[in-house]
């Protein structure tokens, strides 16, 4: 085996690995905070990536959105700004969902809910196609990625964007670990994931919680989309397929575990890529199954995932 090549093919699959795992993280909070997973965590992720290509755009009359954009000051925006901008307007869109659609269904039966994060999946891929067209577009990339611009490490090169989004990934995660353990709202989300009434019992205020969640849930999946829209280009379907190795990632690491999710996109992420380039039989072409054989190889021996907490039920 040439252990560059070994090497190379790991450092290209930790970028996709990063990837997966933020927005497994977007997952993960959906889950501890309201019980549930969001089909549509993917799409409204790439809404904000085109809010954000709008404002790095400026004033465009040809670009849906470009000219409400030179009605914000200091458009064209450079990219960190654009970033926030569409990570705060992916937070209000997750506080407007919830409070919107989810809410007022509350009593409904979980499949019910989960039906709705459907129809917001098609919805929102809909207008995206509506407004922006179903072209791809190259958004700027976030991290230096050109020719040169990377490591050598024992004749692999590890690019410097590979290294940015893992360090943006690692302080997102500590963030949200902080959140989790040591804040009143990170004790609410627990409450409310297990028992909606015996949390209400307590004081907790479970509708702001669940927008809270969700809110939060969609500034991390705004977070991916920016970080990835540069190397799969953006276009409506750009978070489709990742989206799928996200669930993957997250059921593996555990549906209420921030670290899970950071595992489980790594072994994904990897499965994805070494396995195909060394098992002749599959080829990239069925990168998706690899990644599902080691979802299921863990759940048959850890069915709550990696580090997910195995719930325990009085009868």
């Amino acid at each position: 085996m040439d252990l560059v090549l070994l090497l190379q093919r790991i450092f290209d699959a930790l970028f996709n690995s990063a990837i997966y795992s933020s927005l497994a993280l977007a997952l993960v909070i959906i889950f501890r905070s309201t019980g549930l997973l969001n089909f549509a965590q993917g799409e409204m992720a790439t809404f904000t990536a085109y809010i954000a290509f709008v404002l790095l755009s400026g004033p465009q009359p040809r670009l849906t959105g470009g000219g409400l954009a030179g009605l914000v000051p200091g458009v064209p925006f450079p990219i960190p700004l654009a970033i926030i901008g569409a990570v705060v307007c992916g937070m209000v869109g997750g506080a407007v969902t919830e409070r919107a659609l989810i809410r007022p269904l509350e009593r409904a039966p979980d499949l019910a809910l989960v039906n709705i994060t459907i129809g917001v999946l098609l919805a929102t891929n809909s207008l995206m196609g509506q407004w922006w067209g179903t072209g791809p577009r190259v958004f700027p990339a976030v991290f230096p990625s050109g020719a040169g611009q990377n490591f050598t490490i024992l004749g692999a090169r590890l690019r410097y964007s590979t290294i940015g989004v893992w360090a943006v990934l690692l302080a997102v995660l500590v963030l949200l670990i902080l959140l989790l353990r040591q804040t009143r709202t990170g004790l609410a989300f627990r409450a409310v994931s297990i028992s909606h009434a015996n949390a209400e019992l307590v004081g907790v205020r479970v509708g702001t919680t669940l927008m809270y969640g969700w809110a939060l849930a969609s500034g991390f999946g705004a977070l991916a989309a920016c970080l990835s829209a540069n190397s799969v280009l953006l276009e409506p379907n750009m978070m489709l397929r990742v989206l799928v190795y996200a669930f993957a990632a997250a059921t593996l690491g555990g549906l209420d575990s921030p670290k899970g999710a950071l595992i489980g996109g790594l072994i994904i992420g990897l499965s994805q890529t070494l396995i195909p380039a060394y098992v002749p039989f599959i080829g990239f072409e069925l990168s998706v199954l690899p990644a599902l054989l080691a979802m299921v190889a863990i759940l048959l021996v850890r069915p709550a995932g990696l580090y997910g907490t195995k719930r325990i039920e009085r009868v």
